[in-house]
């Protein structure tokens, strides 16, 4: 098994759509952020892939618990530049800055990917950079496969596997995806959507600070700009607090709540048709 995991909005599903084309490996495209995916019995390929995105679980989570489940997963970490990630996870449905275990505020997620990424730095596991994957794909792709030790793949760039091939293809939130690389035919092709400027004019300049003072290692380590100018935005300059209110806990509550009450008005109804009835008989 190979478990790969990294930010959300960090480009994790393209790499392991990318990984997934090889021939002697399937399993799951992405994970959902919530659920550990725990049955692979329809994988019958060599190697058992799974990719999640840290966010309601750390990576480390998912690995004990493969691990006790009886895998020795291999481990892999994709890293972006934090700012684009999370400017990126505000604009998605699953960005929910909220304060439930399924939708956690963003900078606890961030936070977890920072201790998952200093795990990896302490062990010199492998860690592939999302922005060097995307300028030099084969190289990044050949040296990532050499310290997974398994030998490269061609299909890695050809991209002839379908989705219908993939075994847990488990990405229908997944908008981007399904858009734009899904359909590609290379990873060339699939990699022309990702070279585009990216923009900050959504970050509220207090998460632009707090990002660049909590990751100045981890953006020291990758080259990545250790400060960035503050774009000129309407975004508020201070993030509103997380809250319970903006989960999809809290809408499953008041769903819950309101069909109780519902089916209570019914109950009562039919107890007074059954009333009705039973007078005037």
């Amino acid at each position: 098994m190979i478990l790969c995991g990294g930010l959300q909005s960090g480009g994790t599903t393209l790499v392991s759509w990318t990984f997934l084309q090889r021939r002697d490996t399937n399993g799951v495209l992405d994970m959902p952020n919530s659920i550990i995916h725990a049955s692979f019995d329809r994988v019958s390929e060599p190697i058992v892939w799974v990719k999640m995105t840290i966010g309601a679980f750390r990576w480390l989570d998912v690995y004990d618990t493969y691990r006790d489940l009886g895998w020795d997963p291999e481990p892999l970490l994709v890293v972006r530049d934090v700012r684009y990630a999370f400017c990126s996870l505000m604009k998605k449905d699953y960005g929910i800055n909220g304060l439930t275990a399924e939708d956690p505020p963003l900078r606890l997620r961030m936070r977890r990917a920072l201790m998952d990424w200093e795990l990896f730095r302490r062990n010199d596991w492998p860690i592939l950079a999302f922005e060097e994957f995307v300028r030099e794909p084969r190289r990044v792709l050949a040296r990532t496969c050499e310290k997974l030790r398994v030998p490269f793949d061609e299909g890695m760039l050809e991209w002839s596997k379908r989705r219908s091939d993939i075994t847990y293809d488990l990405t229908e939130g997944n908008k981007t995806f399904a858009n734009t690389s899904s359909a590609a035919r290379s990873l060339e092709e699939g990699l022309s959507a990702e070279r585009k400027t990216l923009s900050l004019e959504k970050l509220p300049a207090s998460e632009l600070q707090w990002l660049e003072e909590t990751f100045h290692e981890y953006n020291a380590f990758h080259g990545y700009p250790l400060s960035v100018e503050a774009p000129k935005t309407s975004a508020p300059a201070v993030m509103g607090s997380p809250t319970y209110e903006a989960t999809l806990r809290h809408w499953y509550d008041e769903e819950r709540r309101r069909l109780y009450a519902e089916n209570q008005q019914l109950r009562d109804g039919l107890a007074q048709a059954r009333q009705a009835v039973a007078r005037a008989s």
